[in-house]
């Protein structure tokens, strides 16, 4: 993109027109060298999470417990009508913040069976640490596939356009994440494992927006941890509302 942009002001400024035709006919030259031209969108999403169904006596922190997502979609019109279907592929990172001082971990029941349990972060780090955060980061291959109705069907680019779909991910990383300050030096603890986190997501969506930029609700259908595998005993499905921005 460097490149194409440097030559093409380059050769305007060398070129220099005799009249306002030609004029009108480099610029728009020069616009569409330095323009991509990809088939399709790329996506980026910016949200907070909201946890339904947490355990009874803890919570999380919405404006803590943010969402970044990144994928290309296809674009596929159905023959003249102003409705396209968009199959994609790429990632979703997941950030769910505790609002009490508590970490994720396994414990022993009565028959020596490993439990996954909320446990005080002053039983690990002491009772003299400062705790800034402590959340749980799932990151997932995305495949979403997004139906979309533009009110100028000939200009996407610029419309008013409304979207359904839905999503689909597989986790590929997870871990949990503690910042504290002990003795007055700041700390970061992380620890990657499964944590019986469901290895399988999927959901639904909504967004409305006009051009590259909408706003979107998302709500899991699938639990975040299999099934009476977390925390307590309790099940968890995390909504999110946020910004989407197509780059191109």
């Amino acid at each position: 993109l460097i490149f194409s942009f440097l030559s093409t002001n380059i050769y305007a400024q060398e070129a220099t027109p005799k009249n306002s035709k030609a004029t009108r006919a480099s610029k728009l030259i020069t616009e569409k060298a330095g323009r991509p031209d990809i088939p399709g969108d790329l996506i980026i999403e910016f949200g907070f999470n909201w946890m339904q169904d947490h355990p009874d006596g803890y919570s999380f922190n919405t404006m803590k417990s943010r969402t970044f997502n990144a994928y290309y979609l296809y674009d596929i019109n159905i023959g003249k009508s102003s409705i396209s279907i968009h199959p994609g592929l790429g990632i979703g990172t997941e950030k769910y913040a505790f609002n009490d001082d508590v970490t994720i971990g396994y414990g022993l029941d009565v028959l020596q069976n490993k439990e996954l349990q909320l446990i005080p972060l002053d039983r690990i780090y002491g009772l003299d640490a400062e705790y800034k955060k402590s959340q749980i980061n799932p990151h997932y291959f995305a495949i979403p596939l997004q139906f979309r109705w533009r009110l100028l069907k000939n200009d996407p680019k610029h419309s008013f356009k409304i979207t359904v779909g839905g999503k689909f991910g597989v986790l590929f990383d997870s871990k949990t994440k503690i910042k504290y300050k002990d003795d007055g030096e700041s700390k970061t603890d992380k620890h990657k494992e499964n944590w019986e986190l469901n290895p399988i997501r999927y959901g639904a969506y909504t967004k409305i927006g006009i051009g590259g930029l909408s706003a979107y609700y998302y709500y899991s259908i699938s639990e975040v941890f299999n099934k009476d595998k977390g925390p307590m005993g309790t099940t968890m499905y995390p909504m999110t509302f946020g910004l989407s921005l197509a780059l191109f």
